[in-house]
Parts: C-alpha cells; sequence; structure tokens
C-alpha cells in the first residue's frame, strides 16, 4: 500500500494547555495568566499561535483554559485576527493536571495534533521540519533541543534517543546523561486519549505526569519519534526566564529595529542643530524628532537643524506634558530621549543601547562623580538630591529591585512596546514624569536598569526652570503619593 504524500495529509489540529495556574511563576501570575506574558509586544501565546499557524499550517487550535481562562478568551478571541480559528475547553479539575486538559481534548480530536504549551517561547526555531517527519507511524514524536546547561535539563525533563527514535524520557532527571533536554512540543496520534483514560481510570483520577506515562509507552515497545529542535527555547516560568525570553527575541532582530531619537527643547536654546548634528554622526537613527513648546523661538534653529518637529497643542506647557506628546509622535521601536543642548554625549546612546537588550527601559545617572563635567552643578547638595529620590523610590519599590541614584535624568531609552504598556496609567504634566515612567515600569515589573553616562549640563534653561527646591519637592510629593495611591488599591 503507498504512503500518502506529505501533501495529501490530513492537516496538524493545534491544542495548547493553558489551565494551570502557574505557581511557579508567582507573583507575575497573581492576576495575569502566564500565556499573557507581554514578550516584547507580544504575548506568549500569541508566539505559540503563530508557529502553528506560520510553520505547521495549523488553522484549527483548541486551548485549554481554566485558571484565569477569561482572560485567555478575550485575547485571542477566536482567532480571526490571528487567521486561524480557536476553540475553547473549560478544564474544571486543575488538580488533575495537563494530562486531564489533554484527555478534554479528545472528544473533539480524532486526527493527528500537535501540542505546544502556553508559556514556553522559541525563537528562530525550526519547528516547520516537524512536517517532514513521518509522525503517522508514531504514537508521538517529542520535540528536544541541545543545552550546555545541565541545570536546564533537571528542571525539565531529559530525552534519550537514537537516530531517529525515543529511547527514554526522564521528568526532572536526577543524573543527566547527555545534552538533550525535552521541550513543550509534541505531535500526537489520537491513540494518546485511549492511553490517558486507562491511566485516569487506573489511578483513581488522580494526577500523574504525562512524560513519566509516555515513557512508560515507550518501555512496553510504542514508538515514539525524536525531532532536535534549533533556536533558542525558553520556559517561562519566572522573573528571569521573562527576562531571558525577551532578550533571545530582541538579540535576534535587534538590528531591524527603528530607532527614534526625541528632542525636548524648553524654548530658548541656541544648540539645536549642534546637538542633532552630534548624534546624526552615530548614523543609527531612522527619526530624529524635536518636539517643541506652543509659543517657541525656534524657527531659524530647527531649520538650520534640519530635522522633523512637531508644535505642542494649546495647553501643553509643562515639561511632562511635552515629553509625552513627543513620545506619541515617534514612530520607532525603540525611543530615546535628550535634551536640546547636548548635555548627554553621543557616545552614551551605544551604551543605552547595549543595555537595552537585557531591559524594557534604561535610564542615565548623572551621579557617578568620574563622568560629570567640572561645572555641571551635579555635585553637592544637587547630586545628594537626587540620589535622595532616587535611593526613596527604590525603597518603596523594594520588592521590584530597582537600584536608582537619578530617577529624573532625561536621557533614557525605552523599547516603544514597554512604553505602550504603561502609556495609559502616566497622568503626571510636570517634571515628575520622569520619575512616574520609572515608578510605572516597576510596578508593572519590567526590567528598569540604570546606568552611568557623561553629562556636560549645558542645558541652562532646564536649569533656570526645574534645579530648584520647588521640583525636588514636588517629586518627592509625587513619589509618596503614587505610594499610597498604589498600597490603597490593593
Amino acid at each position: 500500500m503507498t504512503k500518502p504524500s506529505l501533501a495529501s495529509r490530513a492537516p496538524l489540529v493545534g491544542l495548547i494547555p493553558a489551565a494551570g495556574k502557574g505557581s511557579r511563576a508567582r507573583p507575575y501570575t497573581h492576576k495575569t495568566h502566564k500565556g499573557l506574558f507581554n514578550i516584547n509586544g507580544r504575548t506568549a501565546i500569541e508566539r505559540i499561535v503563530g508557529i502553528m499557524r506560520d510553520d505547521l499550517n495549523i488553522t484549527e487550535i483548541i486551548v485549554i483554559v481554566g485558571y484565569l481562562g477569561d482572560s485567555i478568551r478575550n485575547h485571542l478571541g477566536d482567532g480571526s485576527k490571528y487567521q486561524v480559528n480557536i476553540s475553547y475547553i473549560e478544564n474544571t479539575m486543575l488538580e488533575r493536571g495537563w494530562a486531564w486538559s489533554l484527555l478534554l481534548a479528545g472528544e473533539y480530536i480524532d486526527t493527528h495534533f500537535c501540542v505546544m504549551l502556553c508559556d514556553e517561547c522559541y525563537t528562530s526555531s525550526n519547528h516547520a521540519e516537524l512536517l517532514q517527519l513521518p509522525y503517522e507511524d508514531y504514537l508521538g514524536v517529542c520535540a528536544g533541543i541541545r543545552v550546555d546547561d545541565v541545570a536546564l535539563i533537571k528542571k525539565n525533563y531529559a530525552v534519550e534517543h537514537d537516530s531517529m527514535h525515543v529511547t527514554s524520557l526522564v521528568e526532572k532527571p536526577e543524573t543527566v546523561t547527555n545534552d538533550v533536554m525535552g521541550s513543550g512540543t509534541f505531535i500526537f496520534s489520537p491513540k494518546l486519549f485511549q492511553i490517558l483514560k486507562d491511566k485516569f481510570e487506573n489511578n483513581n483520577y488522580c494526577e500523574f505526569n504525562v512524560v513519566d506515562e509516555l515513557n512508560t509507552s515507550v518501555q512496553a515497545g510504542a514508538q515514539i519519534g525524536f525531532f532536535e529542535l534549533h533556536g533558542n527555547y525558553v520556559n517561562v516560568n519566572d522573573r528571569d526566564s521573562l527576562q531571558l525570553a525577551k532578550y533571545h527575541d530582541r538579540i535576534a532582530h535587534f538590528e531591524e529595529y527603528k530607532i527614534s531619537l526625541l528632542i525636548c527643547p524648553v524654548g530658548d536654546e541656541h544648540d539645536i542643530q549642534f546637538t542633532t548634528n552630534r548624534y546624526r554622526e552615530l548614523a543609527l537613527f531612522d527619526q530624529i524628532l524635536v518636539v517643541l513648546p506652543e509659543n517657541h523661538q525656534l524657527s531659524e534653529e530647527i531649520a538650520n537643524a534640519n530635522v522633523e518637529s512637531v508644535v505642542c497643542p494649546p495647553g501643553c506647557t509643562q515639561f511632562g506634558e511635552r515629553v509625552r506628546f513627543g513620545l506619541s509622535n515617534l514612530d520607532g521601536d525603540i525611543y530615546i530621549i535628550t535634551e536640546a543642548d547636548y548635555s548627554f554625549a553621543n557616545r552614551d546612546v551605544e551604551k543605552l543601547l547595549s543595555y537595552l537588550k537585557e531591559a524594557d527601559m534604561v535610564v542615565g545617572t548623572r551621579t557617578t562623580r568620574q563622568l560629570i563635567q567640572q561645572g555641571s552643578g551635579m555635585r553637592g547638595a544637587v547630586r545628594l538630591a537626587h540620589s535622595a529620590l532616587g535611593k526613596l523610590l527604590q525603597m518603596l519599590w523594594w520588592t521590584r529591585e530597582g537600584r536608582l541614584t537619578d530617577i529624573g535624568c532625561t536621557f533614557r531609552a525605552i523599547w516603544a512596546n514597554s512604553y505602550r504598556e504603561m502609556e495609559r496609567n502616566l497622568s503626571s504634566t510636570g517634571p515628575e514624569f520622569l520619575a512616574e515612567m520609572v515608578i510605572q515600569g516597576l510596578h508593572d515589573r519590567q526590567r528598569v536598569i540604570e546606568i552611568p553616562v557623561n553629562y556636560f549640563n549645558r542645558s541652562k534653561s532646564l536649569n533656570r526652570r526645574h534645579r530648584n527646591l520647588h521640583t525636588f519637592f514636588r517629586i518627592l510629593f509625587f513619589i509618596l503619593h503614587r505610594r499610597l495611591k498604589i498600597r490603597n488599591s490593593k
């Protein structure tokens, strides 16, 4: 009998178990489902849907929901915005584990299906090659990836195999015999459902481990194919793994990102052309935008600088309002903010970008003595005042693990999607807006990093307006008020 060609195969059905409580990811999963963790503008479960659609030609996807299930339904909907059809099955018995979630789908699936877990992130993977495997010949196919860290295998499961077949699967092994770690990607025959049903009936419907049961089937003679994944894989179950998933995705596409520079003059500067020329020398920016006060006197400066500019609308007069208006007019993937009088060295842009691969926002600090130009005014009481505000904010948001000394520094970089995530919660209008960005980033559990930068303090206009006790106490009271507001809202 002639085996059907790949082209004549019935399409795979996608199955995404997303019912669990994500206990390992607490406190991140207290109010947010682990499948909805934001990884550079796309949720983890969106990324899984994308791989199923684009790499595996899957158009029918079943999602098993339970804990915070409505948030998954509301986010994915019927799948039409992702060009797939998504249906849902409710798991009301979470104590039976994800084996029960798989079994619940058995009533609706009668063909081979692909299982991918909702809390995993794959970057530059070769999932498309799964379709070249003769998976009809097996009970299932298990995808494993080579790693050089034995600890990762011990946290997940180990895969032993010959060239094509799995010979052993061990959940959280104490001893590791090779460098292959199992992932959450599988292709299964519908025969799996009977195996799971029999196991539950024989086990008094108590929870059991799917990997262990697959290994039992292998030892009993069942055939499970092995597929070697390439690319980067992260099981997103805590703060560090979430940041690692973001990092892998960022470095994979970093050269493709568009970078926008926002320049924020007060209105009477005379160095804008000098400033823009210095930053333009870097050949990094796809957009340089100057946001102008409503009643500015900079037409000649802007014309000479030959840059894009926008004028703030009537009533948009305070510093924070103008920065926010400028940010709303940027179109890059990365936003960098600086001052108009070249108080910050262009060479430090590379510093911001380097750390931005590891963070959601990078803020400069002007409190490192060796990098402060003499005569900058950032010494003595002024430097201590900035440090005091930073340390107060750090103490009040201690659980977010920020290390801060200069929350009012204009010079900073932030991912566009990170800013959009916080933007709806930003409300301040004055110089405290820069501190509010840091507070909201920490509150949203974004990674905010502070790095030392060179500071020349050429911006006399900003000094006259904001380097005074009034601004210090304005920011101080804002920090205390925001902390109290967050506390009372819990």
